[in-house]
């Protein structure tokens, strides 16, 4: 997905995830991603915040109604996008992939139409929201980081290797540096 955004913007910014409620912690998923597009030349990845799709801005302690805590996470979140990164950073399309999994950020994905490209939603400018077909396995099946991680359980590596970047398959399974030899001793 960062190599079609990167081909079809004059600079593309990607917002890691902040949060630290990954089987990957967070330092490793930023790192991932840093390897996963250094080859591109137009691209900066940033370390995410505690206001860009974060618990602080979900504030569903204080709502009861789950349907109105969404929405309410969502309004928040994509209007401090909208106004507050987009803004200074100059950004005018906000890219993410098609989500056939999980109900909650295929809705997510449906409310940045809203929020980001409605003109009455904020007086900052609009962002463009362009949905990029997620990749698919030989099968057909669309990747997801559920899939990888429930592989990776099961040490199915050769499967996982066919179906994430090879940075992300070197995290996953760093080939084994022998040890340096050292002292030795041989008892006989």
């Amino acid at each position: 997905m960062a190599e079609q955004a990167a081909a079809v913007s004059d600079w593309l910014h990607i917002f890691v995830v902040g949060e630290d409620v990954s089987l990957f912690p967070y330092a490793e998923r930023l790192d991932m991603v840093r390897q996963g597009v250094a080859h591109l030349g137009n691209v900066t990845v940033h370390a995410g915040s505690d206001y860009l799709i974060s618990r602080a801005t979900f504030p569903g302690y204080f709502l009861r109604d789950a349907q109105l805590v969404s929405q309410t996470f969502s309004a928040i979140d994509l209007l401090i996008f909208r106004n507050h990164i987009a803004v200074p950073l100059g950004i005018t399309h906000r890219f993410v992939g098609t989500e056939p999994f999980c109900p909650m950020t295929h809705q997510y994905n449906q409310d940045m139409y809203d929020w980001l490209e409605d003109p009455t939603r904020s007086p900052k400018p609009p962002v463009r929201v362009v949905e990029i077909e997620r990749k698919r396995q030989d099968s057909g099946r669309a990747i997801s980081a559920s899939e990888v991680r429930a592989l990776l359980k099961r040490g199915e590596l050769a499967r996982i290797r066919t179906i994430v970047p090879p940075t992300t398959f070197a995290y996953l399974h760093p080939p084994i540096q022998p040890e340096p030899a050292g002292r030795c001793a041989l008892g006989i």
